[in-house]
Formats: structure tokens, sequence, C-alpha cells
């Protein structure tokens, strides 16, 4: 007991976070990733926002894309790739309505979906950072009433470790195509019992996402979107990038498709678990700029990327709002990507880095296509 007071002392006078020490202790899932080496993310002099793509790699993307529109038979889609010592590279092109004959343009934006927690998770560390939170901050400080929130760190929703249940695997909701408001999507998460207790398992919680942008909001005083365009859309310049307001439906928006009809959907109600719009090529430079320390510091990206926990997938981790696919698992090839995936039944999206090329893709297209694989087969246009 003597040595065990003395090792309990000697962690404490060290500043070593106990209460996170012991969430690790405790999990009990599918074995975790290793941390990634810091070497591995990308090095903001190796790119030009700012210089259009040109040339034969130029030529190449519009050919492929050109092709891969034709064989999916997709109604819209929106694409952007940043290649290092070459430029940025973007599409938009397709349907915002295909009934409507209502087209793609310049000033579309298009549904991110989950992706969109990038976006949650990088306002959360900011606030970590500035010392207005603190990543073991309890979930009782701002929502009491949820079971084990004297237990549930900000560290343990932004990583899925929380337990708490995800709204959306209601299928009430699922199915519903009304508006929840915060609120009820709280209450309805309260109705069922956690999943497990805090940082035993790992379990994809939209409702652990909404909670995070509920704090953040009240933090700051400010809304979610309002958050959003002080932080990310005006610091960026990036002019299409926003969160929707509660019940907000933008007329520039690609609406999603399912055998060639709209499909009602709200995409305003996950809050800080996905309700952003914008296009691609504003998508890759949020995702460049996060990973070479233009939002925040490059010592909290990594922290982000230190515990990789196993997701439903093979190959597939996640840390504190950011995954990793490690295609040594997926298909034993030797790159990886960083970034986040999102999606529903009608829609689907990807941001990512690809450590082998070192370029950033997003694509995101309005109805239910594999947006990996679009993804792939423009990496595979880099010489």
């Amino acid at each position: 007991m003597k040595n065990y007071c003395l090792i309990i002392l000697i962690l404490l006078l060290t500043g070593y976070n106990l209460p996170n020490a012991a969430a690790q202790a405790r999990y009990k899932g599918g074995a975790k990733h290793a941390p990634l080496q810091e070497d591995i993310l990308p090095h903001a002099s190796q790119y030009d926002i700012h210089l259009p793509l040109s040339g034969a790699l130029n030529d190449s993307l519009h050919k492929k894309m050109r092709e891969m529109f034709t064989r999916t038979g997709m109604p819209g889609i929106t694409a952007a790739m940043l290649v290092p010592g070459k430029g940025l590279w973007q599409i938009d092109t397709g349907f915002i309505s295909l009934p409507d004959q209502h087209k793609v343009d310049a000033h579309t934006v298009f549904y991110w979906a989950s992706a969109g927690k990038l976006i949650t998770a990088t306002i959360i560390t900011a606030l970590i950072q500035e010392k207005k939170l603190d990543g073991n901050s309890r979930l009782s400080q701002w929502f009491p009433q949820i079971p084990d929130a004297d237990k549930i760190t900000i560290d343990a929703l932004l990583e899925h470790t929380s337990g708490i249940y995800s709204f959306n695997a209601d299928s009430t909701f699922h199915f519903s195509h009304r508006y929840y408001a915060p609120q009820e999507l709280i209450d309805l998460a309260i109705s069922k019992k956690n999943l497990f207790s805090p940082g035993q398992y790992w379990s994809y919680s939209n409702t652990g996402y909404l909670l995070l942008a509920m704090i953040a909001e009240k933090i700051e005083g400010k809304t979610y979107a309002d958050i959003v365009q002080e932080r990310m859309a005006l610091p960026l310049q990036l002019n299409s990038l926003r969160a929707l307001s509660p019940q907000e439906l933008p007329a520039n928006l690609a609406l999603a498709h399912e055998n060639g009809h709209i499909v009602a959907t709200d995409y305003s109600i996950p809050l800080g678990a996905g309700n952003i719009v914008a296009n691609a090529k504003d998508m890759v430079v949020l995702l460049y700029a996060l990973l070479t320390g233009k939002l925040g510091t490059l010592s909290l990206t990594y922290d982000r990327l230190r515990d990789l926990y196993p997701m439903y997938d093979k190959g597939t981790y996640y840390g504190k709002g950011i995954m990793l696919f490690d295609f040594r698992e997926i298909n034993n090839t030797t790159d990886s990507w960083i970034g986040h995936s999102g999606g529903t039944e009608t829609y689907r999206a990807i941001v990512l880095y690809d450590t082998a090329t070192k370029a950033f893709v997003a694509v995101a297209v309005n109805q239910h296509i594999p947006v990996e694989a679009i993804a792939r087969k423009m990496l595979e246009q880099i010489p």
C-alpha cells in the first residue's frame, strides 16, 4: 500500500492525468492502433492553396471525373484535391435537384454529415488550448441529467468512449422526417440505457457530439453556427462553409437523392454531430489548416491521434474527432488516410490526407455513392 501511495504521489507531482489514466485502464475493447509518428503529418511549406492545378494532372482528373460521373449515375458532386508542389484542383458539377433539373454551380454547397465532427472537435480542442475547458472536465458540469455524467469526460465524448446511446440508433428517429430539437434528442438518449460504463468500450455516438456543440455554445455564449463562422470560416476565408441553423434549408444546397427522386431530409438536426455544408475546396483547405498547425498547435493535433480506437470496419480507427484509415490492414498497401468520412442512406462525404502522396482530397455526393472509391481514383492520377 505504501508503494502504491508513493506512485500516486509521484504521478500527481509530475502532472499525470490520473482520471484519464484510469479510464484507459478500464478499456476492454479491441486493440488500439499504435500512436502515429509526428513526422507523418504534412508541412505547410509544401502547399499553395491559392495556386490552381494545371497541366497533365488537371486534365487527367477532369477526364477521370467525367468517367466516374457517367458510370455511377450520381446526381451531383463536389470534389477537390490539394497536391504538394502543384496546387489545388476542384470540380462542382451535376444537379442540385434532378427532378427540377436545377444544376450545380460555383455557389452550390453539399452536406458533409459526420465529416463535420472534425470541426466540432477542433472547436473543443481550441477551447481546451484557451483554458476555457479541460479534456478531463466532467459532463455533469453542463448536463447532470445524463446517466454517468459525473464519470464522462470531454475526451470520452470526443473519442466515442462515453457509452452514451446515439440518438440515430432509435428506429423512430431514424425513419422520421420531422425536425428534432437538440433537447428532444438528448431526452431520447436519456430514455435509453447507456451502452457501457465510460471508457470501457468504443461506440460511435452522435449524441456525444451534439452535447459537445452545446457545451461550446454554453462556454462561448453563441450559437454553434456563429462559433463555426468566427473560428473556421472567417479566419480561413472559407466562403462556402457554414453550420446550418435549426430547420435551415439553403436554396443552394445539393439535395439528397435516391433512385432519381429527392429525399426529404432535415440537414440541420445533428448540430455538432454533422450539420456542416460547404464545397469540397473549403473542406480540403480546412483539413490542410488543421494538419499544418493553422487551427491550433500541432501538439494538440498529435494528441488527437494518440489514442486510436478500432471502429466497426477493419483498418479504421478513431481518435479525438479524427479518423485513421490504415490500408495495410484494409488491402495490404502501405498508405493511410487521416480525416473523416460521413454520410446517410442518401448522401456520402469524405475529407482526407493521404500519407503516401501527401495530397488532400475531399468528395461529397448527393446520393449513396462510395466516395472512398472516388477519392482513391483521384489519388491514382498523381504521377
